[in-house]
């Protein structure tokens, strides 16, 4: 015998029917959410659409290794944040890994308390905790020897600039705060500043405005200073390190923790006793290298080139120096030079060294460390001579083999702006604008 229902009950069973028939087909068609948070980098070149189809209006193009956020899923494509932008990409060409500042927050708890800031050429068990962080991050694939040299530096690059942290590669307060939850006032390494300016992968120089562009402006040679001094010598000796590429903090004249790693680093790559003490044959190597590099300038100045400083958009620089043009930078503090070649860029020009013999001198002018800091430096192409700005740390993807080079870096011209952001980056201008006064 059939069962019966009250009309009452016939209808709560067709409406909860059709409720359980909505939820299926809202779950299978609307966009799931990704993990929250998660960061994504492209492994390919790829188009930032509106929509999630191959054929709707692309927003932007986004470089490979370029980081993005990952804010939900729709079929085979992501939704993204990238800078002030926002689409989809098809999924096949994003790496997506968990926001590990939250989903192994346990495990870096487990390390002990937060260290202080710490800087490259720092050492010591607090520099190892850091590696070992970052390890449990995925971004530091090294061993944790407690040496904070190339790897950590970039490692700590990658993880700032997934964080939307001034990429420069230095564990200031900022980016211990964010990987520990705190920052210790102290640790047992040197204690840097940082800025938590963003934009980009790429960081500000900090250096203020008695910066100089050559030796000359320096004047006479400081006589030998220690830790713990200060005044008119020290600041030469800031000058003269910056120039040489391996100092990059602010030039205030205090001989404290970050000028002592920066003459120790200059130490280290003149094959002298690595003392941090700028003594009498730490200064005369210093400027005898600087007035050599200076006097070279100055005589090639005499050639036939005269610095044009074109400006990215309105005089199409992205035409004057196409892709797959090779030229040669001169880097207007140091006096190198070495040959590149244009990969790419649309807001400015990615580029590669040409040879593992151009990236070594690269490198050399950076003082041995790959950093995010700006440098004024002239570009001799086609018989011309152009005023530009390069940052010197390996990102994204390379199209040279065998250049010891894993990726590219970045030349910025009067007003192109950056990737990511679409901004015109302040440090890039400032060193174009002393690029402009110098001559090949």
């Amino acid at each position: 015998m059939s069962q019966r229902y009250s009309p009452a009950a016939l209808f709560f069973c067709r409406l909860a029917a059709f409720a359980l028939l909505l939820l299926t087909l809202l779950s299978t068609t609307c966009g799931s959410p990704a993990h929250a948070e998660s960061v994504g980098t492209l492994t390919a070149r790829v188009v930032l659409r509106k929509a999630a189809d191959q054929s709707s209006a692309a927003v932007q193009t986004l470089p490979q290794g370029d980081a993005v956020k990952v804010l939900s899923t729709s079929g085979d494509w992501y939704k993204v944040g990238y800078g002030k932008y926002g689409g989809y990409v098809m999924k096949k060409y994003v790496e997506v890994s968990k926001n590990s500042a939250i989903t192994n927050a346990d495990e870096i708890q487990a390390l002990g308390d937060a260290p202080g800031p710490m800087t490259t050429g720092d050492e010591g068990s607090d520099v190892k905790k850091l590696q070992k962080a970052l390890k449990i991050l995925g971004y530091y694939k090294l061993t944790a020897d407690g040496k904070y040299g190339d790897g950590t530096l970039s490692a700590v690059a990658l993880y700032q600039k997934a964080e939307n942290l001034k990429a420069d590669g230095i564990a200031g307060k900022a980016t211990i705060t964010s990987i520990f939850g705190s920052c210790a006032k102290t640790a047992d390494a040197t204690q840097p500043t940082e800025s938590t300016a963003t934009d980009d992968s790429e960081s500000g120089d900090t250096n203020p405005s008695n910066t100089v562009s050559s030796i000359e402006d320096i004047g006479t040679t400081p006589k030998a200073c220690k830790e713990g001094d200060s005044g008119e010598n020290v600041v030469k000796l800031q000058q003269a390190l910056e120039l040489l590429g391996y100092y990059n903090s602010d030039i205030d004249g205090h001989y404290g923790a970050q000028t002592i790693a920066a003459v120790k680093r200059f130490q280290k790559n003149r094959g002298m006793k690595e003392d941090g003490v700028a003594g009498a044959s730490t200064i005369r190597v210093m400027f005898a290298t600087g007035k050599s590099t200076s006097s070279s300038s100055s005589s090639s100045s005499k050639t036939k080139y005269k610095t044009e400083e074109p400006d990215w958009f309105k005089d199409n620089v992205n035409s004057l120096i196409s892709k797959k043009a090779v030229f040669t930078i001169k880097d207007v503090r140091t006096g190198k030079t070495f040959k590149a070649k244009r990969w790419s860029g649309v807001n400015h020009c990615d580029t590669e060294p040409l040879t593992a013999a151009d990236t070594a001198i690269m490198k050399a002018i950076y003082g041995g460390a790959w950093s995010w800091n700006r440098r004024p430096i002239l570009i001799l192409y086609n018989g011309h001579v152009y005023a530009a700005s390069m940052n010197g740390m390996p990102h994204g993807t390379d199209t040279i083999d065998n250049n010891n080079f894993a990726g590219q870096f970045c030349i910025h011209y009067k007003n192109s702006r950056t990737h990511g952001t679409n901004k015109v980056d302040a440090a890039h201008q400032k060193a174009v604008a002393i690029a402009a006064k110098a001559t090949w």
